[in-house]
């Protein structure tokens, strides 16, 4: 396992992003660029808008130039049509996720990027981008699962990662459920001449109890999803980690525990 990421620090943050998608903010960028370049690998979680979309590398920001870079593409799209075995001897590797209802599948290739990087001594640096696309297709709950068990696969490698939604597309109730999943919240948001970062944030029990009782959803499965996020996690928790490695989740633990 690599050394970044065990000093205390958060490991998974949720980062509020108003930006426009062609924008990377500072706290994205800050995140990312963390280890030194030669012992980073960066993996970008994407899921384009239309299916001609093709990440531009040289386009992720900042001239971050990591030993190791990959992207997973979320969706149907040209590179989903001609995808095979990656080759995680190139310094860039691409893999696709055709059907964005497959989180099982998601989940298992963002773990062998993580199984393949940490065996080979890498610190390794994710950006998920992001939860507001997964929830467009998927319920809450299911998603919420899905982002349990995948930050305690992501722990067990020393990965630091970011999870982006939009403030603005999602109720607040649904926010501060995330915000209790992972560990740190972060805000970033544009003004009329450039980005301001915003402060850390981090909601209490005692937050998400007040704020349950006096917020009205939108969205009805919301409301049913975050009632439920305890039980999910509790359910995740007990399939994804088994006995004796508290904390950590295989690649297997990743297969069983998230939902077909």
């Amino acid at each position: 396992m690599s050394e970044h990421g065990t000093d205390g620090g958060a490991r998974t943050v949720l980062l509020l992003d108003e930006m426009a998608e062609d924008e990377v903010g500072e706290h994205c960028d800050g995140l990312m660029g963390g280890p030194a370049a030669d012992q980073r690998a960066e993996l970008v979680v994407s899921f384009p808008e239309d299916v001609t979309d093709r990440l531009d590398f040289s386009s992720l920001s900042g001239g971050r130039q990591p030993t190791k870079r990959g992207i997973v593409t979320v969706g149907e799209t040209m590179q989903a049509a001609g995808a095979g075995t990656p080759d995680f001897d190139e310094p860039i590797v691409e893999q696709t996720v055709a059907d964005p209802t497959d989180l099982q599948r998601l989940g298992e290739v963002v773990s062998q990027f993580c199984g393949v990087w940490d065996d080979a001594g890498y610190d390794i640096v994710v950006c998920f981008d992001s939860l507001t696309e997964l929830l467009e297709a998927n319920d809450p709950e299911v998603v919420f699962q899905f982002c349990h068990v995948l930050s305690g696969r992501l722990e067990s490698v020393g990965a630091v990662a970011h999870f982006h939604l939009d403030p603005n597309a999602h109720s607040q109730q649904l926010q501060l459920t995330f915000e209790q999943i992972l560990d740190e919240t972060l805000v970033e948001e544009i003004d009329v001449e450039h980005l301001v970062p915003g402060g850390s944030s981090r909601a209490s029990d005692a937050d998400v109890a007040r704020e349950t009782e006096t917020v009205e959803l939108d969205d009805p499965n919301e409301v049913s999803a975050a009632n439920e996020v305890s039980a999910a996690n509790e359910s995740a928790t007990e399939s994804s980690v088994p006995a004796g490695r508290s904390g950590e989740a295989s690649d297997d633990d990743i297969a069983d525990a998230l939902p077909d």
